[in-house]
């Protein structure tokens, strides 16, 4: 298998039975979700109410679980927490097979268990998505992120297939059981991972401090919080196609639940032949050309689907919209997850996800209620207009695939320069001000300007709650870098977070100055 094959990430034995762990919980996912939908039609056949809850059940925890288990997963260790989370949907899984074939199951508690497995799902989404850098073999991040995006197509094409006909064939129980041994199997591979983990040299932030902190390093991570800004643009006009296909199958095209699953299909084939793609587009081809094509070629589908009326070619115009979509959002997660530093990833995943769900959420009544004044075609039509002119609106936004220096940290930068008696401090003593001076020569002055605003945004992502840059006016060779954290453990923080990139800034400040040294004092306050 070549260095450049798609497939190539699958030969580090920790990445792939990540990938395969991913790919049977993404399928156990979607097969319990369709057999408990499925469930719910022969316990209540007259509530449409009830049925629709199941897809609520599932998808709730999500949006109110979101950022929280990104602090959890950056939090703990991150092998170990979702063996916890594997665990808990096994036991939920375990027991809604023994009640559904023990003749027991009520609406109320089949609603009561799938919420459940949403619950264990939306704390596991953030830990697997991080979980993918984490295992991914050196130089081939980008093509490892595209094959974690493969997984969810995948179940998303083959998980209601297998599910429809093992209802047919055997009965939802019998479904149930096999998403039980799905779940067992992703515990069972998680087990068997080696775990790389670090330990921690530092005491795990509190929940809200964790909330925070993750908001604060997005948002002055200018990259990261111009792409999620274009992610939830190009998500929420897009999603026109994805909430009126149902019509577009039953209205425009005739067809029934199992045509409307084929071109649901058509759209998942292409987002993964997208995805296996998209790490050599990479190496020909900018993020922001690829993702401007991508969204430009999504537009087209969506203004060309109300035209057509042959199936054959409905299909293939998805599995080109499939593509689009797929290399668009890809190569934005990329971005954002190969952008943010090691100890804040599941933070910034969680972020990713939910602007992603609810932009998919808030396009859906969008254009539902467009279709409603427009019909169909003109909703399209419109949502076709609207990722032309987000894209435009968007055009500026910064991306560009990060490295390890961007997000691999440095060993032992925590203690650095401290003295003996700052190391008995109490970490809750503070607020600290830490000042750092240096002495430039007057032809390095722009220079030294610039890189010190860079390394003035790291520290803030990395804890700062103020930093500013001063001039001493008795000594105009003097410039003066301070900055505010917290407490002392926040300082202690900031330090062990600080990544290679930094790390570079740091010495660049320091090549600028007259002796190649600087004078860092610290303070802590009294009053």
């Amino acid at each position: 298998m070549k260095d450049d094959s798609p497939w190539a990430p699958l030969r580090h034995p920790p990445f792939r039975a990540l990938w395969i762990a991913a790919i049977v919980v993404n399928l156990s996912m979607w097969m319990q979700n369709i057999g408990a939908a499925w469930r719910m039609t022969e316990l209540e056949p007259d509530s449409p109410l009830m049925v629709s809850l199941v897809q609520t059940a599932m998808a709730l925890p999500a949006f109110l679980l979101g950022l929280p288990s990104g602090v959890l997963a950056d939090m703990v260790n991150r092998r170990r927490f979702l063996i916890i989370t594997q665990s808990c949907s096994l036991a939920s899984a375990a027991l809604l097979t023994a009640l559904s074939y023990g003749g027991v199951m009520g609406s109320w508690l089949l609603l009561g268990l799938t919420f459940a497995l949403g619950t264990s799902n939306a704390f596991g989404m953030s830990a697997w998505v991080a979980s993918n850098i984490d295992s991914a073999p050196k130089g081939q991040i980008p093509a490892s992120i595209a094959l974690s995006t493969v997984t969810p197509n995948i179940a998303r094409v083959v998980g209601p297939a297998v599910a429809g006909a093992l209802i047919a064939v055997a009965g939802t129980p019998t479904l149930f059981a096999l998403v039980t041994l799905g779940f067992l199997l992703s515990l069972l591979l998680l087990r068997a991972m080696p775990d790389s983990t670090a330990r921690p040299s530092l005491p795990p932030e509190r929940m809200w401090n964790g909330i925070r902190s993750g908001l604060r390093y997005m948002r002055h991570s200018t990259q990261i919080r111009q792409t999620l800004r274009l992610v939830f643009v190009f998500v929420t006009a897009g999603s026109g196609i994805w909430a009126l296909l149902p019509l577009v199958a039953r209205e425009q095209l005739g067809l029934g639940p199992g045509g409307f699953g084929l071109l649901l299909g058509s759209l998942g084939v292409g987002a993964v032949v997208a995805a296996l793609q998209i790490a050599r587009f990479y190496k020909r081809f900018s993020v922001r050309r690829i993702v401007t094509i991508g969204a430009l070629t999504f537009a087209a589908v969506t203004a060309l689907i109300p035209f057509v009326t042959d199936i054959a070619l409905t299909c293939a115009l998805l599995a080109i919209g499939g593509m689009a979509w797929m290399a668009v959002n890809t190569s934005s997660g990329t971005v954002i997850q190969t952008s943010a530093a090691a100890w804040v990833r599941a933070r910034v995943a969680s972020v990713y996800l939910l602007v992603i769900m609810g932009a998919m959420a808030a396009g859906g009544v969008l254009w539902g209620a467009v279709a409603e004044r427009a019909g169909v075609a003109g909703s399209l039509w419109i949502a076709a207009a609207c990722i032309v002119v987000g894209l435009m609106l968007t055009g500026r936004a910064h991306m560009h695939l990060g490295s390890e220096n961007d997000f691999g940290t440095v060993e032992g930068a925590a203690l650095d320069c401290v003295s003996a008696e700052a190391e008995t401090l109490d970490h809750n003593a503070g607020p600290v001000a830490v000042e750092i001076r240096y002495s430039i020569r007057a032809e390095h002055h722009e220079n030294f300007i610039a890189v010190a605003r860079e390394l003035g945004l790291a520290r803030k992502r990395n804890g700062a709650i103020a930093w500013r840059l001063y001039r001493d006016l008795e000594h105009p060779e003097q410039q003066i870098e301070r900055f505010l954290v917290d407490s002392w453990l926040d300082y202690l923080r900031q330090r062990d977070r600080i990544t290679r990139r930094d790390q570079e800034l740091e010495e660049q400040l320091l090549a600028l100055s007259h002796d190649g040294r600087s004078e860092t004092r610290r303070y802590i306050a009294e009053a």
